[in-house]
């Protein structure tokens, strides 16, 4: 993929950013190739990569603002790959750092905020707001996503207004803005949304968020075919990502395609954590249409398996468990309610049969007392 002269294919940055580790003391070129490289692994979610060569890069640099960046590529992959203990144990070591430079404090508070530690997140935000000394780029980000949880609406219009102030900043990277999108995806910013998504394509053309957003509309819309092409697409750019998987599934679903739905999720088993929660629920929700339709035991009993670990998962994220308990309860009643029928079924028969007994043994007797009165 080109655009503007610049080549975005991952075989072309692969070999321009080898300088980087050629280079005893990077080069802003070198070092500018291999973010290029991690930002368009990350477009296709080859998370591992992103882990791997970033957390390499940080060791391999001496200057303190150029560790920063990769520093902060590296936390934003273990957010996405749910990995919260290795975001405290990295926010423990920034802190260690403060010394070397303040952005590194800045640096800590979003690895804590990605891993949801509230207490420290507070201590590390009012020692940024008491250092009025500290402007840059991470420190704007950490604050305005600590602001964006805040219950008031004026620090959560603080918080978007800083992290957009982030993303327009010359050097600010594909992960600023991902996590930007992300902010206003859970405050339901559509607007701004659509604007971001417009922006990211200009700035990032190798950037898949202009599909998903039109899928989701086509979602919306219940335009299932139209969906079904735009997540296609995505899935044919992009074999790894896992949400336009999902959302394929959920078209399939709602169109009553549960074979091909089932066989989507199975074919692509490998691309999915073992913590994931959708991957795990839609296994188990899918099972349950199928034996809804033609009941059979074994599924039932692979439906209640999946929806449990869907169930762990969501109760170890504090994800609302209502709505699964509910589903699993109702798939317990699925087999129960198979049995009442037979079991319905073997009272009419029993009953019958003692009828017909009844009506033999009257007609016995009386043939026998016509032969003894005879």
């Amino acid at each position: 993929m080109q655009k503007n002269g610049v080549n975005f294919s991952i075989r072309y940055l692969e070999n321009q950013s080898n300088s980087f580790w050629r280079e005893i003391n990077p080069t802003a070129k070198s070092c500018l190739s291999l973010k290029r490289l991690l930002e368009v692994y990350a477009a296709k979610e080859e998370w591992e990569q992103v882990i791997n060569l970033s957390s390499r890069a940080v060791l391999h640099l001496s200057k303190n603002y150029d560790r920063a960046d990769f520093y902060h590529i590296w936390m934003c992959a273990l957010n996405e790959t749910f990995d919260n203990k290795s975001l405290i144990e990295l926010g423990k070591h920034l802190i260690r750092m403060r010394q070397l430079h303040p952005v590194f404090i800045a640096l800590a508070l979003i690895a804590f905020q990605f891993a949801e530690c509230v207490k420290t997140s507070d201590k590390l935000f009012n020692y940024l707001k008491k250092n009025k000394g500290i402007h840059n780029r991470f420190a704007f980000e950490a604050c305005g996503m600590y602001l964006v949880n805040r219950s008031d609406e004026m620090d959560m219009q603080k918080g978007l207004n800083l992290l957009k102030k982030t993303c327009l900043e010359k050097n600010a990277s594909y992960f600023s803005w991902r996590n930007y999108l992300r902010c206003l995806s859970q405050k339901d910013k559509e607007g701004d949304m659509c604007w971001t998504y417009n922006a990211m394509h200009l700035r990032y053309p190798f950037a898949q968020e202009p599909y998903v957003v039109a899928s989701l509309i086509a979602i919306e819309e219940k335009n299932w075919e139209e969906a079904m092409r735009l997540l296609k697409q995505l899935i044919n750019d992009n074999p790894n990502n896992m949400n336009a998987i999902l959302a394929l599934t959920q078209c399939h679903e709602e169109l009553g395609h549960y074979a091909e739905a089932l066989n989507l999720l199975v074919k692509n088993n490998d691309k999915f954590q073992a913590h994931n929660y959708d991957y795990y629920y839609l296994l188990g929700h899918i099972l349950r249409k199928i034996i809804e339709k033609d009941f059979d035991e074994d599924l039932k009993k692979m439906s209640l398996n999946y929806l449990e670990k869907s169930l762990f998962i969501a109760n170890s994220l504090h994800f609302p468990i209502n709505a699964i308990m509910k589903e699993i309860k109702e798939i317990q009643f699925i087999g129960r309610e198979n049995e009442n029928i037979v079991e319905d079924e073997l009272y009419e028969i029993n009953k019958f049969s003692n009828v017909q007994m009844s009506n033999e043994n009257t007609e016995s007797e009386n043939n026998f007392s016509d032969r003894k009165v005879g």
